[in-house]
């Protein structure tokens, strides 16, 4: 439902429901005997009036175009009016389109319809859609009251026009925009979106011939999008009646002039607010009294407020369950409250809303109950499993202002233990994500709306589980790491951290969420952050030889190996990850993981590092058979582990020069990749960069052979295959580089390795000023990272060099060769592989300045260290 109106009330009428077909994807079809409730300012579509609107006039009926079923909510039958501002969107979404350049890409049209919290903007968002039905390829619904919400929604949008899933819910959403603008004529509807702001444009479509429909209560902001947003006031006198006389079932014709003058008086006095009118209207129908009653003991200069209020205190005199809803609900996300999900964890409710709920006859009159009021809405059908539960936030602003703050604790903590009950526990398998994402808006409500307190009667709130919000953070940042956000995953860790710390928690538990909260620096490049927290984890482990303790220190070792090899600090690093292997080769339990292979895989990184390339190629080997035997009944995480082994050993035969053994090794560990997590996967496309790395080192090989050749055809033969390799590598790093934009504000160091691919592609390519931006902009990356004398900054000097001396800057390319060697020197010493490049293209500039000499002397001590390889 929506934050402004929702979508629609009333009983008995045929409704529509949403269901999942046998193959995951949602049909929407007709069921009669079904109530169903949408909006406050009535329910269920049965007839629209839109007065003169001609463009809206075609039957609500109409099909789409093509594309997958609708996913509309229903248009209440007491719609009312608003005939102009229904012309105003047609206008600006009908509007011809601009003159576009050649191969410009078509934008979508954007209408915003802004107005109070109950002027009805997502009813009649839901009359536009439905009236235009016959004009749109594709048309969906979209909660975007909050940023969780309309992720969860997008995803599952994108999972009904057939986009794969990915671990990175980037990805996705890059996929299904990349899909929007290949279609036409669809149209998206944004309802209740907050604030305008540019962290939130990557939730919008950018390209593609559509209409993008958005509602909100922000009239600012908007001038990137929409010239001039629409304002959805009250309703004029004229319909307000109107809608009155449609609610209470009064036939205009027949309402004598005293009803007709209590309805003015009615409306007057709630301002025509049309979510007022609804509340007045549901209040008068249900209570059987008229109008004239009514008013009587409506106080002077009532406001919404006051309507929900007298409609609470009547229930809560015959139904204090249902008001227990209510409040339950008060502290979850406005919609999408599953009536299984409450069902099947009712155990962890206060008893009276228990004792309810274990007859569902009895529940479903109380929720019945607050439907009739006005107060509760629901959807779906309980039949397959898809009723749920939504409550207008401005109920849900009532309701809390109106608690103790006994009742505050009681009922947050319900909620947490509800949410955290229901919320996977295995959250990183990929059959968990749909309903992980599905109840991410319900975390993110009860983190929101927590209530703190004391609490020391032990009858109340956290005191009957004070760790479930510690667990629930948890589960929550597991399953955001999984997919590939690691901010989020962060924020998520350090709450949970922080809670651990309260009291006398479990050191296990808190040595647990400091590990995590490493993890995720760790990832993010934050290395001081992540070192910190690393050794706070391992202190709280010390003394303990529990397994589960020894397993943690292990693992904290491991990562502390990692965060010292982005250090440079190569010995500290191996000491940290031999003692994860020491604590591996003293325990049984050691044979049913990966944990001890993925400790030899990390040894082998640092030396691979260190530019110990043999000793890094051993420990990849060893890793291998570390790995448990599964015969023939591999799990697929042990398939991926040996392929990111054949891609660390293509890695090393590339710093060897071995670039045909790179090649292959690279190629299967990509085909692995990119078989069992699809294309655009982090780690697929981690591989897919070295491999266009490897073929643009093979092209300029097969060019200097060329040069080199004295026989015509042999030549046309080498020039033929370097042009091959030069386009599959531009094709392979094309869409690395746009997935790793797309996470650049977050996660820079990953982007700048692709810019220096690039860069050095676009030198091959001749494009050398692209070629330059690319490789300072991934130097300046790598200095605001890790600091001016980091190695990572090295690798963009040394690539950098070669560009400026094609530009005729000699003398700049061998300033900023000179610097990365000193990098490289004081870094990793004076026989890393690293310098090879380094002083070859010295040698080139040499060369180039006519002095032979120095161009020798730079040769040879490239091939010295090339030799020791």
């Amino acid at each position: 439902m929506s934050a402004g109106m929702g979508a629609g009330i009333a009983i008995g009428l045929p409704v529509a429901v949403k269901a999942a077909d046998s193959t995951g994807a949602f049909l929407w079809w007709l069921a009669t005997g079904v109530m169903v409730v949408a909006g406050l300012t009535g329910a269920i579509a049965a007839q629209v009036t839109f007065g003169k609107g001609k463009e809206l006039e075609q039957d609500s009926t109409a099909e789409a175009l093509s594309g997958p079923p609708h996913n509309l909510p229903v248009l209440s039958m007491y719609f009312t009016g608003r005939a102009v501002e229904s012309e105003q969107i047609v206008r600006v979404l009908r509007a011809p389109a601009r003159d576009r350049h050649r191969g410009e890409r078509p934008v979508p049209r954007v209408c915003v319809l802004y107005g109070a919290t109950g002027a009805g903007k997502s009813q009649l968002a839901v009359a536009y859609a439905r009236k235009q039905l016959h004009r749109h390829s594709l048309t969906w619904w979209l909660n975007a009251s909050r940023p969780d919400a309309l992720r969860a929604e997008l995803l599952e949008f994108a999972k009904c026009v057939g986009i794969r899933d990915q671990e990175s819910k980037s990805v996705v959403l890059m996929n299904l925009w990349r899909w929007l603008r290949e279609e036409q004529d669809w149209l998206l509807v944004y309802d209740g979106w907050p604030a305008y702001d540019d962290s939130l444009r990557t939730l919008l479509p950018s390209e593609g011939d559509g209409e993008l429909l958005i509602t909100t209560q922000q009239n600012q902001g908007w001038n990137d999008l929409c010239a001039a947003p629409i304002e959805l006031r009250v309703f004029p006198e004229a319909e307000g009646i109107e809608f009155l006389q449609r609610r209470l079932g009064l036939r205009p014709l027949d309402t004598p002039p005293e009803d007709h003058a209590a309805l003015t008086a009615l409306g007057r006095q709630l301002g025509w607010l049309p979510l007022a009118l609804e509340q007045a209207a549901a209040y008068i129908a249900q209570a059987e009294i008229t109008v004239t009653e009514y008013l009587r003991d409506l106080p002077g200069g009532a406001s919404v407020e006051d309507t929900f209020r007298r409609a609470i205190a009547r229930i809560s005199r015959t139904s204090p369950a249902a008001v227990d809803l209510l409040r339950l609900c008060t502290f979850l996300a406005s919609e999408d409250v599953q009536k299984t999900t409450l069902m099947q964890h009712r155990s962890v409710l206060p008893t009276r809303l228990r004792e309810v709920m274990a007859d569902p006859v009895s529940f479903n009159r109380e929720v019945l109950l607050l439907v009739d009021h006005s107060l509760l809405t629901r959807s779906g059908d309980w039949r397959d499993g898809s009723a749920a539960y939504g409550m207008h936030p401005r109920v849900q602003t009532l309701i809390h202002e109106g608690l103790s703050l006994a009742e505050r604790l009681e009922w947050s903590q319900a909620a947490v233990r509800l949410v955290e009950a229901s919320f996977p526990t295995t959250p990183d398998l990929l059959e968990s994500r749909p309903k992980c994402e599905r109840m991410m808006p319900h975390v993110e409500a009860v983190i929101d709306k927590l209530a703190w307190g004391d609490d020391t009667d032990g009858g109340l709130g956290a005191s009957q589980d004070p760790q479930a919000l510690a667990r629930l953070l948890h589960r929550v940042g597991k399953y955001q790491e999984h997919r590939c956000d690691w901010v989020r995953a962060l924020d998520f860790f350090e709450q949970e951290a922080e809670l651990r710390e309260i009291g006398n928690g479990d050191t296990l538990a808190r040595a647990t969420a400091r590990y995590a909260v490493a993890h995720e620096h760790y990832l993010l490049a934050a290395l001081d952050h992540a070192e910190r927290e690393c050794r706070t984890a391992l202190r709280l482990c010390e003394g303990h030889e529990e397994e589960a303790y020894l397993r943690m220190t292990a693992q904290c070792q491991r990562q502390l190996g990692s965060i010292m090899r982005e250090r440079n600090s190569f010995p500290e690093a191996l000491q940290a990850v031999q003692s994860a292997v020491e604590i591996y080769e003293r325990q049984t339990w050691r044979e049913d993981s990966l944990d001890w292979a993925a400790a030899e895989q990390e040894i082998g990184l640092v030396h691979r590092n260190a530019g110990q390339l043999t000793q890094a190629a051993l420990h990849y080997e060893r890793a291998e058979k570390r790995i448990p035997s599964r015969g023939s009944q591999e799990p697929p995480e042990y398939t991926l582990f040996r392929a990111a082994l054949r891609r660390d050993q293509g890695i090393v035969a590339q710093d060897r020069g071995n670039l045909e053994v790179a090649e292959k090794e690279l190629a299967m560990a990509l085909a692995v990749f990119g078989a069992h997590r699809g294309p655009e996967d982090f780690e697929t496309a981690q591989i897919a960069k070295f491999l266009a790395d490897v073929l643009r080192r093979r092209s300029e090989m097969h060019r200097a052979q060329a040069r080199r050749t004295l026989r015509p055809l042999r030549r046309l033969e080498l020039r033929r295959r370097a042009r091959t390799e030069l386009e599959r590598a531009d094709r392979m790093l094309e869409p690395v580089v746009e997935l790793h934009s797309k996470r650049s504000r977050a996660e820079e160091h990953k982007y700048a390795a692709c810019l220096n691919k690039l860069g050095s592609l676009r030198l091959a390519q001749g494009r050398t000023a692209e070629a330059r931006e690319a490789l300072e902009t991934a130097g300046k990356i790598y200095e605001r990272r890790y600091g001016e004398g980091h190695y990572y900054r090295a690798k963009s000097l040394v690539r950098l060099g070669p560009v400026l001396r094609a530009e005729g800057d000699c003398s700049g390319a061998e300033r900023v060769l000179h610097q990365a060697e000193e990098i490289f020197r004081t870094a990793l010493g004076d026989h890393h592989p690293a310098l090879i490049a380094v002083y070859e293209h010295l040698a080139d500039c040499a060369m180039q300045a006519s002095n032979d000499d120095e161009a020798t002397r730079l040769r040879s001590r490239a091939d010295r260290i090339r030799q020791a390889l």
